[in-house]
């Protein structure tokens, strides 16, 4: 596909498979370096900002938007855009303000910190559940049998997808997310279909008949005879499916890997759990669960970190690379619980700094400290060579955590 403003694309390629480590800093690059012009693998240039000074600048730069309607139409297939207001589209990440302020405020007053704090005990519950079935056996893939199962269940209890429907739901978000790369754009379509049939059922049952759950709470905010419209909420949960239960999921899953290559450092939060608290922003910022940060398209002519940006050009923002950067994170490849790692960009930044945060944090608190409570011994079960991620330009994300290990405790005695 041709450069937005006609001339051939250039720029360093992006392999499929640039990104199936560990490390990818940006793909493609082999370290962090100046805001550069990448090809994606349909051939569209992306300009990529690894630096953190620039990265935070851009996160804040009300220039670049969110809103796919000022992507150059050159971009709009590759971005899943037709112009038209659809379910993937009506949610706060892909506004700018004023709009994105108004999503934002209505959608905080259901994502509540008394509803979150509510969920503890039941992630608790859930967590000692799941590490019953698996304790016996001495052996378990820690992300298929623990951690994916636990953020998955938080998130459908807290939706209020009744029982009977979780398997389907499951399925369907299975494909939607792609944690499985088999999924062909016809499953992908058929899934997208098919939420939009069930949560518009589901909405309205909410609209009938209200619950404690965060579509009820959806559907009840309210501010000033302001509400959310079916779309805006329906479009909401996609962006929770989408966003907050794989962002958990590789918390956990690359920050327990950490640890476990830090045996000393894991020792000394089993002896002292409140050390979990800023051991987890260290954790966030090491394996930084998302890569990259997409969909940013600069309204006008701009420079970026010294690059000459032009009005509707794609621009990516590689927080992997911004929490490496040594020149604000020192020793930055090493694990260091105790670092002040406060100033890391894992969950963005400014006006769309992830939302869910505070759940991520309180589900990383708990799920951590239960671990390290019930399992003594815990170590990886394969060479570390063995283990691989999935190709992603922006999820971070283990395909396997398989770990030994030898039941300390019961639940009930934790």
């Amino acid at each position: 596909m041709p450069h937005p403003d006609g001339a051939p694309a250039t720029g360093c390629p992006v392999h499929a498979d640039a990104t199936a480590a560990p490390r990818p800093w940006a793909p493609g690059l082999p370290e962090p370096g100046p805001v550069e012009q990448l090809l994606l693998p349909d051939g569209n240039p992306v300009w990529m900002i690894t630096r953190y000074d620039d990265a935070l600048a851009a996160l804040t730069n009300r220039k670049l938007s969110k809103h796919l309607d000022n992507a150059a139409p050159e971009l709009w297939p590759s971005v899943g855009y037709d112009g038209r207001k659809s379910i993937l589209n009506q949610h706060m990440n892909l506004a700018d303000p004023p709009e994105h302020t108004r999503l934002r405020r209505l959608v905080s007053k259901a994502f509540t910190p008394r509803r979150v704090a509510d969920l503890g005990e039941r992630i608790q519950q859930i967590t000692d559940e799941l590490l019953d079935a698996v304790a016996e056996a001495g052996t378990a893939d820690l992300k298929a049998s623990f951690i994916s199962p636990l953020i998955s269940t938080v998130l459908y209890e807290m939706l209020g997808v009744p029982l009977a429907d979780v398997e389907e739901f499951e399925r369907n978000t299975y494909i939607f997310v792609g944690l499985g790369n088999s999924s062909s754009p016809e499953e992908v379509v058929a899934s997208v279909g098919w939420f939009e049939e069930y949560l518009t059922k589901l909405t309205a049952q909410r609209r009938a008949d209200p619950g404690p759950d965060l579509i009820s709470g959806l559907v009840q905010a309210n501010e000033d005879g302001d509400a959310l419209a079916d779309l805006e909420i329906r479009s909401t949960v996609m962006l929770l499916l989408l966003a907050g239960a794989e962002t958990t999921i590789n918390l956990l899953s690359n920050g327990i890997l950490a640890l476990l290559r830090n045996p000393g450092q894991l020792a000394e939060l089993k002896a002292d759990p409140e050390g979990l608290t800023p051991a987890i922003e260290e954790l966030l910022r090491l394996t930084s669960p998302v890569f990259t940060v997409v969909y940013r398209f600069a309204t006008e002519d701009m420079e970026l970190g010294g690059a000459q940006v032009k009005a509707g050009e794609h621009v990516m923002i590689s927080l992997a690379a911004a929490n490496h950067d040594p020149g604000q994170f020192s020793d930055p490849e090493t694990l260091d619980i105790h670092r002040d790692a406060s100033r890391h960009l894992a969950l963005g930044h400014g006006t769309h700094f992830c939302i869910g945060a505070p759940l991520a944090r309180l589900k990383a608190r708990i799920a951590l400290r239960t671990l390290f409570d019930r399992f003594d011994d815990l170590r990886l079960a394969v060479p570390d060579e063995k283990l691989t991620w999935t190709p992603s330009l922006v999820a971070n994300s283990l395909d396997q955590l398989p770990v030994t290990f030898t039941a300390a405790t019961p639940a009930a005695a934790g």
